[in-house]
């Protein structure tokens, strides 16, 4: 192995191709997180060398690894693969295409000219098929085609090529645009702006500056291997700091360089396994908790998770995999990315959360209550030869849980282990509801307990629930149990998502609402201990928090009743709450209207009502 620092150019000037393997990960770079900071450096060199300044010290960029493809043979382009630094080298050959293509705007046609040898192999003596070993530099197969155009192509031609990543105004889409594209059209900008800041005579100079700043100041380190070293390794270690690449990307490498020594189809590989993993969708950033991390590398640890029945930590998702693969001992590593393709399907369910059916119901409830740790559960349910009614009842389960220990008030902290004790559970013993049961049976802790009918009835009853449960959660509760209310010729089959939460007896409730026997509370509803209105009162405050009293209302009926007495009153304008209530839509709010007072025997009897009703939504696992 050598390891050597080059200029820009000398990396890009001499007859070469450059190969970005297909697994490789596409182009990644934007404008905000790494092209705005390399203009800048470019610009600021440039500007050095317009001053007069001779440059000060060069600007490395990292390292380059680079594997030959074959020994060296007279009278052909050398080929090297790019082992890791195909962003920089990618970002590189963009950044000259955007130069050259300024240059063809001034009256010095010979920029131009010079330029393209750094983008192009001109010799055709030495190339077998001109048309593909033409660039020096060929993209992932994701990449190669809008590349190839980014190279050849002006930006008009560019425009007309890729109509839908332009605004009419001839403006780049950044929504819609590739990120190579929009890269191309960042450099191509700025170098046009950076050239018309003086005169139309010194523009050429300041492109000239410009292009020599990139291919004479700024240095790589190309580390060439030789043909006993370890790709994989190598990589590892030049990526061992983790900043800039998903833990998947690490295996994504390490599966094709595997699969290259044993001599598997790399290529068959990528179009029916690996390719799945390629759209944006896995690119984008998710939360768990605090981490922020592709979702590719949640999903990652959602499957190991799901396949050896033990947590798995985010900080070593890379070691994991490894581990896993090594003690699994795939026959092929088509078998081992089957493992992996086969819990895509439900992992993007998951996080969708759309459509009908048990899947989607549960994908909705968890991620109202932020309980991804139950995850690779479902991945092994989704996975088992279970029937799908028996499917759909362990789904409702995992609901179950997750709604019962939120209205009992339990903790949440032992989730991620409770799972991951279940998987395993479900592993050893098979996918059941019997067996799902079991795996509660003899964990009757707080932390861990799967809460019974009767606690369920007398945390409804009882314990307050609003602003304890975060109010979306709340929402949700209250959401599912109107549509448990309904029967089956209601014709209003969904809800409103900007539904809020509505105090039958109101917060404020002092005014309008006497106490029972006819008392009034205070304003500030305190009183001394020795008050015969203190229990009353203390009784009232809990009671107008519980699930009895509360019902979702629209934004607009919410604060139009705020706190109205319950029926109508001489000395109150307007209608009383009973009387508002049968405009909803919603069949809890016609059965609140149905009664004649509302009172705290009324909110503890509809208390009754709701649990009934939940138990039979969110079942008991025993």
């Amino acid at each position: 192995m050598k390891a050597d620092p080059f200029q820009v150019g000398d990396v890009l000037k001499d007859p070469k191709r450059f190969i970005v393997p297909i697994y490789q990960r596409t182009y990644a770079w934007t404008q905000e997180r790494q092209l705005e900071k390399l203009f800048d450096s470019i610009e600021a060199k440039a500007r050095e060398r317009l001053a007069g300044a001779s440059p000060t010290y060069p600007h490395y960029m990292g390292a380059v690894l680079l594997s030959p493809r074959g020994k060296f043979t007279f009278g052909s382009i050398p080929v090297f693969d790019i082992v890791d630094g195909q962003q920089r080298l990618m970002t590189y050959q963009i950044f000259v295409a955007a130069l050259r293509d300024t240059a063809r705007s001034l009256p010095d046609p010979a920029l131009n000219d010079q330029l393209s040898p750094f983008l192009l192999n001109t010799d055709t003596r030495l190339m077998k098929e001109p048309k593909l070993e033409r660039l020096k530099l060929q993209a992932t197969q994701y990449d190669r085609g809008l590349f190839h155009d980014i190279v050849e192509l002006d930006r008009d031609a560019l425009r007309k090529r890729y109509p839908g990543a332009f605004f009419k105004n001839g403006k780049i889409r950044d929504s819609d645009a590739a990120l190579p594209l929009r890269a191309w059209w960042y450099f191509r900008d700025e170098a046009e702006a950076f050239v018309r800041e003086d005169g139309e005579a010194e523009r050429s100079n300041r492109l000239r500056a410009l292009s020599e700043a990139l291919l004479e100041d700024f240095r790589v380190i190309v580390i060439t291997m030789d043909e006993t070293d370890d790709a994989q390794v190598i990589f590892e270690t030049l990526n061992s700091g983790g900043e800039l690449l998903a833990a998947m990307d690490l295996v994504r490498n390490d599966v094709f360089h595997r699969a290259i020594r044993r001599e598997e189809d790399v290529e068959a590989l990528m179009e029916k396994r690996w390719s799945v993993f390629e759209d944006a969708f896995w690119k984008q950033e998710a939360t768990q908790g605090r981490i922020k991390k592709p979702r590719i590398d949640f999903f990652l640890a959602h499957t190991l998770t799901a396949e050896i029945g033990k947590e798995v930590l985010l900080t070593e998702l890379y070691a994991h995999h490894k581990s896993f693969v090594r003690e699994r001992r795939f026959v092929s590593v088509d078998a081992e990315l089957d493992v992996l393709v086969g819990y895509a399907t439900t992992y993007r369910a998951l996080v969708a959360a759309a459509g009908s059916g048990a899947l989607a119901d549960l994908a909705s409830q968890l991620n109202v209550f932020d309980v991804s740790t139950a995850y690779p559960l479902v991945f092994v349910i989704a996975a088992s030869e279970a029937d799908e009614s028996e499917k759909a009842d362990l789904y409702r389960l995992i609901s179950s849980y997750v709604i019962r220990r939120a209205l009992c008030g339990l903790t949440v902290k032992a989730y991620n282990t409770t799972f991951v004790r279940v998987v395993g559970h479900l592993r050893a013993n098979g996918v059941s509801r019997i067996t799902f049961a079991s795996a509660f049976a003899d964990s009757p802790g707080e932390t861990v307990r799967f809460p019974t009918d009767d606690e369920l009835r007398t945390a409804i009853a009882t314990r307050a629930q609003y602003e304890i449960i975060p109010t979306l959660r709340l929402r949700y509760i209250l959401g599912e149990l109107e549509k448990a209310s309904r029967d089956a010729y209601d014709e209003v089959l969904g809800l409103r998502e900007d539904l809020t939460i509505e105090h039958v007896l109101p917060n404020e409730w002092a005014e309008h609402w006497p106490l029972p026997g006819g008392t009034k509370a205070p304003p500030d509803r305190l009183v001394a201990a020795d008050d015969p209105r203190h229990g009353p009162i203390r009784r009232r405050e809990v009671l107008k928090n519980t699930l009895g009293n509360l019902t979702p209302l629209t934004p607009s009926g919410n604060p139009r009743l705020g706190n109205r007495p319950f029926t109508a009153k001489d000395d109150v304008v307007g209608i009383s709450k009973r009387e508002a209530l049968p405009t909803s839509l919603l069949e809890m709010n016609h059965e609140i209207a149905a009664h004649g007072e509302w009172d705290e025997e009324t909110i503890i009897a509809r208390a009754g009502i709701l649990a009934t009703r939940a138990i039979a939504l969110w079942p008991s696992s025993y």
